[in-house]
């Protein structure tokens, strides 16, 4: 079961932490509670902890608002027995909200590669500003006139 952890804003994950990684393909509108209804991409990440066990996250990146909302797996630290089925679980969890998932194959990629891999990921780095209001088209163009 995944319940939303409003305690993590982005995972601090070293590359070596991360066992698998699956990223939308789309990007649907969503509606999550106490947010407004907004496209976004999802995420599923597995990681490994320090003590061995195993930790599944599924993170919703909201476009418009520049922030994730991360979702984690209970119980949160999982033996390896249970990992396969917490991952399952998480992609049922992302595609019932009308997500489809590509898995990244982290673990395949060069170090390099999952190095650029995290960088272009959000649910790895602090929430980012919300874009700035765009100026309307009609706004600019009486601007425009009115320059004249």
């Amino acid at each position: 079961m995944f319940q939303p952890d409003e305690s993590l804003g982005y995972l601090p994950a070293s590359r070596e932490q991360v066992v698998s990684l699956l990223e939308s393909i789309n990007q649907p509108q969503i509606s999550i509670p106490g947010k407004a209804a907004q496209t976004a991409q999802a995420y599923l990440c597995g990681l490994r902890n320090a003590d061995g066990s195993f930790a599944v996250f599924a993170s919703l990146f909201l476009s418009a608002a520049g922030e994730n909302v991360i979702y984690a797996h209970a119980p949160p630290r999982l033996p390896g027995g249970q990992y396969a089925a917490a991952e399952s679980e998480g992609r049922q969890f992302l595609e019932s909200m009308g997500f489809i998932l590509d898995d990244l194959n982290f673990r395949g990629m060069a170090p390099e590669q999952q190095a650029l891999a995290m960088e272009r990921v959000p649910l790895f780095s602090a929430p980012r500003a919300a874009p700035a209001d765009r100026v309307t088209s009609p706004a600019a163009l009486a601007r425009l006139l009115a320059s004249f």
